[in-house]
């Protein structure tokens, strides 16, 4: 399983606005070392914009995934973000996640592959029959590399992006997972690639 993890801090705008950019980077720069703390080092950690984070959690179950995000919750709105000696304050996040299971996946290659077969029996029949045998390697080679579609990070990071923008709407400073949303609607992102 593969948990992708995107979280932004809840009113950063106010923080600049109130405070000033070197507040803002210096709340950027105490998260970000909050995470490095809290996450192992198989983790990969992204700034994806602005005071939007990325986390990549690889060979991590949902369930393990939800607690992961929760303890991270958790940690930055208990953070103190100090000011010298004028004034602290902290911070909250709001996070969306969604987890890529292995059987999911595996219907994703599955139906990819599907794809890319019925696109190359269409191109063998515009092209000629015997293909040089360095193509027909070369072919079969990006066929191999081509076990899931290019865009797949994409579309991970967007169902992530989709539950955070639903726990914004809930009212912020909590964990919503994609793949409950899409349970609720009955679906799952494997079937984004059906019927392509």
């Amino acid at each position: 399983d593969l948990s992708v993890m995107l979280f932004d801090l809840d009113w950063f705008k106010r923080i600049n606005d109130n405070y000033g950019h070197d507040v803002g980077d210096q709340v950027l720069i105490e998260i970000s070392q909050t995470l490095l703390q809290s996450l192992s080092d198989e983790t990969i950690i992204s700034r994806y914009g602005g005071e939007e984070f990325l986390v990549v959690l690889p060979d991590t179950s949902h369930d393990s995934a939800m607690v992961i995000a929760e303890q991270l919750r958790l940690s930055i709105a208990e953070h103190i973000i100090k000011v010298g000696d004028v004034f602290d304050f902290s911070v909250t996040a709001s996070f969306g996640l969604y987890t890529l299971t292995h059987q999911e996946r595996a219907c994703i290659v599955k139906n990819y592959k599907s794809i890319l077969a019925k696109k190359a029996q269409s191109q063998s029949s515009a092209s000629p029959l015997i293909k040089p045998i360095a193509t027909q390697r070369a072919e079969s080679q990006m066929a191999f590399m081509q076990k899931l579609p290019s865009d797949i990070c994409q579309r991970l990071i967007s169902a992530a992006d989709k539950a955070l923008y639903e726990a914004k709407h809930r009212g912020r400073n909590q964990v919503v997972s994609a793949n409950h949303m899409f349970a609720e609607k009955n679906g799952s992102i494997h079937s984004l690639y059906k019927n392509r």
